[in-house]
């Protein structure tokens, strides 16, 4: 996603939306839930004031429990939210105040407790809901076995889309976690690999369960881009945290969405096997 350095807002739209129809059956917590990251998306001046830095820490809404999409969001400025990472409580942040941040969504900038540091590139989650069943952080960087096995699962995804069978050697990964999302003890591994053959860029969002003797993808998201130079095309996942929002037991996974100047955030449920996505929130773009 391009970084632009001046943004002007002519509208302003409601930060989040809600999950089709048919996904419905997903109870989500009754209190509003934020990505808490450093601000990697625009930085600039607006009609309504001065942006985020680049860099500095940032809640995104992400998921508003009202279901009326007229509902403004839920910043209030001294509001305490828990912080948790992988699914482990992590302290409070604060909210300091309000800013734009895309041409049609908001911000709040926040602090967090003197015990707490977040690196550059930790994104975490923030809720005070009362059904989420916070637990010790799993969360592993993959080492060189399961890297393998999520090559491998890359390439079962590409070669369904004809990507040709010479690509395999040459599959890198672009980010991958090993974590486990429920009292089972079971492994998954979640992240990104792509693959560049002459001007298109292959990509595979996965999550996929790890066994004594490989793993097995139940989730896979592919696409392919075409313009490298200016990415008007792309669309890169990028695994942001774990957190059992519903008090069932399993973990949800927040995805972050981005393409050319937008950006969003999904949430899958896991159920026998299979990941759904039950919601997306926090969109902003220009």
């Amino acid at each position: 996603m391009n970084q632009r350095y001046w943004l002007f807002l002519f509208m302003a739209f409601p930060l989040f939306a809600y999950a089709d129809k048919g996904n419905n059956a997903w109870q989500g917590p009754r209190e509003s839930v934020y990505v808490v990251t450093h601000n990697h998306y625009a930085e600039g001046f607006t009609p309504e004031g001065e942006t985020a830095k680049f860099g500095d820490l940032i809640a995104i809404e992400i998921y508003n429990p009202k279901a009326h999409a007229a509902v403004e969001s839920d910043y209030k400025i001294g509001k305490q939210l828990a912080l948790f990472i992988g699914g482990q409580s992590q302290g409070n942040v604060r909210i300091k105040s309000v800013l734009p941040l895309q041409c049609d969504s908001s911000a709040a900038s926040v602090s967090t407790d003197a015990s707490v540091h977040l690196s550059k590139d930790t994104m975490a989650l923030a809720t005070n809901a009362a059904t989420i069943r916070p637990h010790s952080n799993s969360q592993r960087q993959a080492d060189a076995e399961v890297r393998k096995y999520a090559q491998q699962l890359a390439m079962n995804e590409f070669r369904k889309h004809g990507v040709p069978e010479s690509a395999a050697k040459n599959i890198k990964v672009d980010r991958l976690t090993v974590t486990k999302l429920d009292v089972s003890g079971s492994e998954f591994l979640i992240g990104s690999l792509f693959v560049e053959l002459k001007s298109d860029r292959y990509e595979v969002f996965l999550v996929g369960k790890i066994s004594d003797s490989g793993a097995t993808a139940e989730l896979a998201r592919y696409h392919k881009t075409t313009d490298l130079e200016d990415g008007k095309d792309s669309e890169d996942f990028r695994f942001v945290d774990q957190l059992d929002f519903d008090g069932d037991g399993t973990d949800e996974i927040v995805v972050e969405v981005t393409g050319y100047e937008n950006e969003e955030f999904r949430v899958y449920s896991r159920r026998d096997g299979s990941w759904n996505q039950v919601h997306i929130g926090g969109q902003g773009g220009c």
